[in-house]
């Protein structure tokens, strides 16, 4: 039998299949990756060594297609901070089904390396001192984390809410949002705060 032209696998597709299956059932297993890619499980590992470089490729896919690393670091830091944020939630917004997988897996990628080390040169610059940045990143990361979740949960999170015995959240819920504003208003005031609060740490 003559050998496909085009091959059945690459990198490429493998993480743009790993990508796709997580969003579907917010798992990966290398039986059902393999099963979507048309091939044996053993073919699998012509390409990757396991489970861990596959979601290093799940990641690269994730960069190229939301370009999460497309922003300008010449810009003031809280500009610049502003930009890495939205860039990175809209990566993980367009895959929600990959967060659990791609949060915690080690991040040994040179392309994810590149990144933080754009956003750490960006901060040290600005004058934060280099115990403060690992914390700092990690609180915006961990912060877009839940707003790329919470863009794909219902509308409503607080419903059936009775007026008579919390009066007060009752007149907060009437004044909220009740589509996908809510996940935004709420990434667009917790990404506010969070620069005020980075802005008082800074070293006088």
């Amino acid at each position: 039998m003559p050998r496909p032209r085009t091959p059945l696998l690459d990198r490429r597709r493998i993480g743009a299949a790993a990508l796709s299956i997580a969003d579907e059932q917010g798992a990966l297993t290398i039986p059902a990756l393999a099963r979507k890619l048309g091939v044996a499980p053993s073919a699998l590992y012509h390409h990757v060594s396991g489970r861990d470089e596959i979601i290093s490729l799940m990641r690269e896919e994730l960069a190229l297609e939301a370009g999460s690393d497309d922003w300008d670091a010449s810009q003031p830091w809280e500009q610049a901070l502003e930009a890495w944020a939205r860039s990175y939630l809209a990566a993980f917004a367009s895959h929600p089904g990959a967060v659990p997988l791609l949060a915690t897996a080690p991040l040994a990628e040179p392309f994810m390396h590149a990144m933080y080390e754009k956003v750490a040169a960006l901060l040290l610059a600005a004058g934060f001192t280099t115990r403060q940045v690992m914390p700092l990143i990690t609180a915006v990361e961990s912060f877009v984390l839940g707003s790329a979740l919470d863009l794909v949960a219902p509308p409503v999170m607080v419903s059936d809410v009775p007026r008579g015995t919390a009066p007060h959240l009752s007149a907060v819920l009437d004044d909220t949002p009740t589509d996908r504003r809510r996940a935004e208003l709420a990434f667009d005031t917790g990404l506010r705060a969070l620069l005020t609060g980075f802005r008082a740490l800074l070293p006088r």
